[in-house]
């Protein structure tokens, strides 16, 4: 049985005026059975739905009706429960991770998160990337990636906003870092099982003519051998709405 999971930062604090528009493009051509997503506001068509699991940001900055989420249309999701994350703060981390548990078929049940890496500041200054913020995320989900709360089929993904492409351009090693770590959790990154060598871009930034990739999928080695295909969406559409591309994954379960 196939199942398509998709990753999208829908850049609702940028492009307002698109918001149905986009999720109708997002859940009806994508065409997945999972969704995550980041940088998203609730749309009207699906926000009380019970498989439909939403984090506003809680920030004040004029950008506090966003959030990220899980979406799901085949498979009843269940919340994680706050005792499996360690010394949860969910002031600083909660807004930004959602975790939920869907069983597939009678085997296999999948832990999904989704996942926005905020960027840190010192001070007024921003730094780099998000390394900082998504090794504390990942500290506090030790219990979860360790598998301390049982063995989980993780499905991680989404707008990590971290890239060895930075550390290129800046120095340091900070995203390899990072990668490093979720590799260390058993996790595998979904471009590299699809044979992807060098990067693929799944962000534009208008004045930059770099290719950047900071959206991402990693999975479970218990489940790597059923992975099928990932694949990043790009055309008009998907421009008009966000600064970011999908990216879908498929596995054969």
């Amino acid at each position: 049985m196939k199942i398509k999971i998709a990753t999208w930062n829908m850049s609702y604090w940028q492009h307002k005026k698109y918001l149905e528009e986009s999720w109708d493009y997002f859940l009806n051509e994508i065409n997945a059975d999972i969704f995550f997503f980041q940088e998203a506001k609730r749309p009207k068509r699906i926000e009380n739905d019970k498989n439909f699991l939403w984090h506003n940001t809680g920030e004040s900055n004029g950008r506090k009706e966003w959030g990220s989420g899980i979406y799901c249309t085949r498979y009843k999701l269940s919340e994680e429960p706050e005792e499996s994350i360690l010394d949860w703060n969910r002031d600083r981390f909660k807004e930004f991770c959602v975790i939920a548990n869907a069983k597939i078929t009678e085997d296999i049940s999948l832990t999904l998160i989704s996942l926005y890496g905020r960027m840190d500041k010192i001070g007024n200054k921003r730094v780099k990337d998000a390394s900082s913020n998504l090794h504390k995320i990942f500290s506090d989900l030790t219990g979860i990636l360790n598998r301390h709360y049982g063995k989980r089929n993780i499905i991680l993904g989404g707008d990590f906003n971290i890239s060895i492409q930075f550390d290129k351009k800046w120095g340091g090693d900070s995203g390899k870092i990072l990668l490093n770590r979720l590799k260390d959790y058993n996790l595998e990154n979904c471009y590299e099982l699809n044979g992807n060598e060098d990067f693929v871009q799944t962000l534009r930034f208008p004045k930059s003519g770099t290719k950047w990739q900071n959206d991402y999928f990693f999975i479970s080695k218990s489940i790597s051998r059923k992975f099928t295909n990932c694949e990043v969406v790009d055309n008009n559409l998907v421009r008009k709405y966000s600064d970011h591309n999908p990216v879908v994954i498929t596995l054969d379960l």
